[in-house]
Parts: structure tokens; C-alpha cells; sequence
């Protein structure tokens, strides 16, 4: 008997729950690590298309607050409130009324005048000179952006451009061509210099390059790629981080060996110099190249993505999914079926250079930061040259642009001849 009421009692204990409990415990913790997955994915999506889809808006807008003298005063002063508003150096640009359909554009100098360092970072403000307003009505109440873009246009370069277009897939892509100087010497028309603009940016970015091209003897070409104003709608109207741009880039080698090339030089900005560097390993016309230039360069784009998210103040994990999302091609991008980041780093791009790549990279870069670009240095340091310098993303011509065009002209100048 006692031992029948211990074995009924262990069968008490041990009997299921009624039913409806335990089925219902299950439903809450499921549907709740569902709801977790859910908002990740989300996340990851969010972070995925934030890398790739263009953004019309500025993220560090300026606000003019102050505009003084006349138009046509040799000296003008402009107050402006910002985060970008007291970047040091001297030659910087502002893009203004964006909605317009030809921006405004005013070259700004060095700074003159600041608010005081303890006071409200809410009402801080920088005094920079004027120098110029080549397009719009720069007037107290405007908000625009502050650019490393110094030119407004090739023209305003050198009278002697030429605006072309370059066959490219899906039409044709609007460029500049720009002569060598005329006492450059015989190799003028036969060196040339692809300039290539970086992610957000024109091929106005791009033009701080020609003037030191021209000056050894390069002919330029300043190209725009696919998803830029007037050339072919980019695939899902997105970007390939370069994967999809090299493609143009190529175009452009192809343009100007038809023009009488018969060595190149490819200069890249930010998501440029990834362009440049996969043309170089995979353009048929990559014979031709014998150096390349790149400031602020992205040569890995993984950790690049979770640098956004972390800037974003996102958890890491949302970015490592970004990423997986981008190269699987479960968010889509300017390149079908996903971008090989695999391919988009120093290891990847150490192992396929073979020409001498100069690198202008910062410790002060935040949008990229230099260390992958110093550990594609490190990886070759037979091939690459590094040329650290103070300065923002892709700013580092604005800070001190004696200084970087003396560090590209001695580069330039030692370029070995490669065969045809």
C-alpha cells in the first residue's frame, strides 16, 4: 500500500500540465524571439539600404547666418552655424539651396572669426572670407553643405575642357576632357589621368586632381558613373561600392586609349578608389595603367558598414547583418545579385595589385576610417606609398593642398613606363 501511494505520488508530480498551459508558455516565448528576429532583420535592412540608396539631404548641414559686403566686394565675410562650419583649411566649397535645379555654389576661405569655446554649442558660430559666389543668392537663412569640391566646374579650371560622353552600359555617361599643360612635353596626349568621384559626390570632387595631371603631363578625363546626373540609371537605382562603378571607369580607359592613351593614371575619391582598384585587377584595358592616386580610399567595405551603424549609435550586430544582407542579395544593390564584399578588402586587393598605388589617408577621417587603407599599405609596401596627412574625409587637398599636390608630383614623376 505505501509503496502504491508513493508511486501515485511520484506520478502526481511527474503527470503533464493541463492542458492549454505549456502550449501557451511556448506561444509567448516564440512569438517573442520571432518579434526579436523581426526587429533585427529590420535593422539590418534599414542599415543595408541607408549604404546604398542616395540620400538627397546633406548630413551635417550649415545654416547661413550672416552674409556681409556687397557682391561685388573683393572681401566678404559669411557667418555660418554647423558642425561642418569651422573645418580647418582654406578652400572649401558650399553647396547651397539643393532643391534648386542648378545648386548654389560659393567658395569659402580660412577662418577668420569664432563664437567663444565655452559658450552654447547650439549657437556656436564660424566667420570664414568669401571669396566667391559663382552660382545663386547666398543669403542669411540658406542652409547647404560644406564640400572638399573646390571647382564649380571644369570650365572654371581650365577654359580649354571639353565636355564628351563616353559609352557606357545602358547609353552614355557625361566627362571632361582637360589638356596636359602646353610646356609638358612630348608625352602629352598620349598619358592620361581618370579622375573618379566618390559615393554622394560629382566630378566636381574630382577635379582637385587635374591641375597636378596636367602639370606632368597627364591629358584628363573626369568621368561621372552610372546613377550620376545624366549618365544611365544605376541597376536598382543604388550603389555597388564600386563593384558596379569599375565597369564605367573601364569605359573611360577604353575612351581614352580610342583618344591615343597609351599609359594611364587613375585618380579615385573615397568609393572612387575602390572603382580604381577593380578596374585595375579587372579591366581589359588594365595594361595601360602605370599608377594610381587615391584619397580617403574604402577598401573594406564590411567593417565600413558597421563603422555607419556605430555612427548611427545602432549595436554593431545591425550592421554585420547590413552587410550580410547587402552581399547575399537579399536587399539589393547597384550590382545583381549582391556585392562580393569578400573581394572589398586589404587582403583581396593587396593580393591583385601589381602597379604603384599612392594613398592620401587621415587619422582624422571619420566618414572612412584610414585603417584598412594602412593595412593595404602594410600588405605591399613594394607597391604602396602612404602619405598620412591631418583633415577630414576626402579633405585632406583643403587642408594643405601645397602639400598634397607636392606628395602626388613626386609619385607621378617616378612612375616607371609599362609596356603596352
Amino acid at each position: 500500500v505505501t509503496m502504491g501511494v508513493g508511486m501515485g505520488r511520484r506520478n502526481v508530480r511527474n503527470a503533464p500540465a493541463p492542458r492549454g498551459l505549456a502550449p501557451a508558455w511556448l506561444a509567448v516565448s516564440v512569438a517573442g524571439a520571432l518579434a526579436g528576429i523581426a526587429g533585427c532583420l529590420a535593422a539590418g535592412v534599414h542599415v543595408a539600404q541607408r549604404m546604398v540608396v542616395p540620400s538627397p539631404r546633406a548630413s551635417t548641414p550649415v545654416l547661413v547666418l550672416g552674409v556681409s559686403g556687397q557682391r561685388q566686394d573683393p572681401r566678404r565675410i559669411v557667418r555660418l552655424g554647423g558642425e561642418d562650419a569651422g573645418l580647418p583649411g582654406s578652400r572649401y566649397s558650399l553647396l547651397f539651396d539643393q532643391n534648386a535645379t542648378e545648386p548654389g555654389h560659393a567658395r569659402l576661405g580660412a577662418i577668420l572669426r569664432e563664437s567663444p569655446p565655452h559658450g552654447e554649442v547650439a549657437n556656436s558660430w564660424v566667420e570664414r572670407e568669401l571669396i566667391g559666389v559663382d552660382r545663386g543668392d547666398l543669403r542669411v537663412g540658406t542652409r547647404g553643405r560644406i564640400t572638399g569640391w573646390w571647382y564649380p566646374a571644369a570650365l572654371s579650371l581650365d577654359p580649354r575642357a571639353e565636355a564628351i560622353t563616353i559609352p557606357v552600359d545602358g547609353g552614355a555617361a557625361p566627362a571632361w576632357v582637360i589638356p596636359a599643360d602646353e610646356d609638358a612635353g612630348a608625352r602629352a596626349g598620349t598619358h592620361w589621368a581618370i579622375h573618379v568621384h566618390g559615393r554622394g559626390a560629382s566630378p566636381d570632387e574630382a577635379l582637385r586632381g587635374v591641375r597636378i595631371a596636367g602639370r606632368t603631363g597627364r591629358t584628363s578625363l573626369v568621368i561621372s558613373y552610372r546613377g550620376d546626373p545624366g549618365a544611365p540609371v544605376a541597376t536598382h537605382e543604388r550603389y555597388g561600392f564600386g563593384a558596379a562603378e569599375w565597369r564605367d571607369v573601364s569605359s573611360a580607359m577604353a575612351e581614352a586609349r580610342r583618344r591615343g592613351a597609351t599609359r594611364i593614371t587613375l585618380f579615385g575619391w573615397s568609393m572612387g578608389g575602390t572603382a580604381c582598384l577593380l578596374a585595375a585587377r579587372h579591366s581589359p584595358h588594365a595594361a595601360l595603367i602605370d599608377g594610381i592616386v587615391l584619397d580617403s580610399p574604402a577598401v573594406n567595405w564590411r567593417s565600413l558598414v558597421v563603422h555607419h551603424t556605430q555612427l548611427a549609435r545602432a549595436p554593431r550586430l545591425f550592421g554585420w547583418l547590413g552587410a550580410w544582407l547587402l552581399e547575399t542579395g537579399l536587399v539589393r544593390s547597384g550590382v545583381p545579385g549582391g556585392i562580393p564584399l569578400r573581394e572589398l578588402t586589404p587582403s583581396a586587393f593587396a593580393e591583385h595589385l601589381d602597379v604603384p598605388t599612392l594613398i592620401h589617408c587621415s587619422p582624422g577621417d571619420t566618414f572612412v576610417p584610414e585603417g584598412p587603407a594602412r593595412e593595404l599599405a602594410a600588405l605591399r609596401p613594394d607597391l604602396v606609398t602612404l602619405h598620412r596627412a591631418q583633415g577630414e574625409h576626402v579633405r585632406l587637398w583643403n587642408v594643405e593642398p601645397e602639400r598634397w599636390e607636392g606628395v602626388t608630383q613626386a609619385f607621378l614623376e617616378q612612375l616607371p613606363k609599362r609596356s603596352e
